[in-house]
């Protein structure tokens, strides 16, 4: 059988939905700062919470991942806290990969709670949270330095995007008026034309070379599962596209109606999202990659 599902699979992949959850939230919120500072501090004071509550329940989950697969090699609840299991357990790839996760979140929390060290810590902290992807799962095999460098600009690419949502819904509500909020969107949008299709690109080298072609992907349970992610990844573009097209330039010229729209918009994407991330988290832990040729 070339993908079996059981409970463990199940869990390994809700507590990876969670860590890509709040590990995005907390690094992109914090990155949409560094990358547009004219949001202003009242925007960023805001959203401190939001980013040191999603770094703790990052934290918490990949705590969790790693008891998951401890309780996964023994076949036993027990396992989950077994102290050698789970000593074992991070022996490996999901080791290397929860230590620097958890060195990556802990600079974010830094960079939420001291102002002087934000830029540096958000920086580093976000290219480990990115990175420590790279260390585990499908991302290890070979060319591992391609598919690693792939996999990395891509997450940091998707944090900074997910993490954009939460701070453009606050600013249409702030005393700035929806003028301000349109110009920030407005120079998100320039940012995002810039590094959506390069994500795309990465995605897509990142597809072809793990799969080693195309035609993995309508003959295998794992290239028909990547395919069900293109899709939903294609609504989310034509949401944003949708967005920066349509209602930003109508938050411009108008007020309460059409930021009430764009705020609309911005939730429905926040939720295809989730969709995508739940969609990744099921594919990297319930699914094997076919061989190459």
């Amino acid at each position: 059988m070339e993908n079996a599902v059981d409970l463990w699979s199940l869990l390994a992949a809700a507590s990876k939905f969670v860590i890509y959850v709040a590990s995005f939230l907390a690094v992109g919120t914090l990155l949409f700062r560094i990358a547009l500072p004219r949001a202003g501090d009242e925007l960023a004071d805001a959203l401190r919470p939001l980013a040191i509550r999603a770094a703790v329940v990052a934290i918490l989950a990949t705590l969790f991942r790693v008891m998951v697969q401890a309780g996964r090699l023994m076949d036993e609840w027990s396992g989950m806290i077994d102290p050698e299991i789970i000593a074992i357990s991070l022996e490996g790839p999901l080791g290397q990969s929860t230590y620097v996760r958890l060195g990556g979140l802990a600079l974010i929390l830094l960079a939420a709670l001291f102002r002087p060290v934000r830029a540096p810590a958000t920086l580093f902290g976000a290219i480990m949270v990115a990175g420590s992807f790279a260390l585990t799962g499908h991302a290890t095999r070979d060319p591992q330095w391609l598919l690693g460098g792939l996999i990395t600009f891509h997450l940091l690419a998707v944090a900074y995007w997910f993490g954009a949502l939460a701070p453009l819904h606050r600013l249409t509500r702030f005393d700035g008026g929806t003028s301000h909020a349109a110009h920030i969107a407005d120079r998100f949008g320039k940012q995002a034309s810039i590094i959506v299709p390069m994500l795309i690109l990465a995605g897509t080298g990142f597809a072809y070379v793990l799969l080693g072609g195309i035609e993995p992907l309508w003959s295998t349970g794992y290239g028909r599962m990547l395919l069900a992610k293109i899709a939903i990844v294609a609504v989310v573009l034509g949401i944003a596209a949708l967005n920066k097209w349509r209602f930003v330039p109508a938050l411009a010229a108008d007020g309460g109606s059409a930021a009430s729209a764009f705020r609309r918009s911005l939730r429905v994407e926040a939720v295809v999202f989730l969709l995508v991330f739940a969609a990744t988290a099921f594919l990297t832990t319930s699914f094997t990659v076919p061989e190459a040729g």
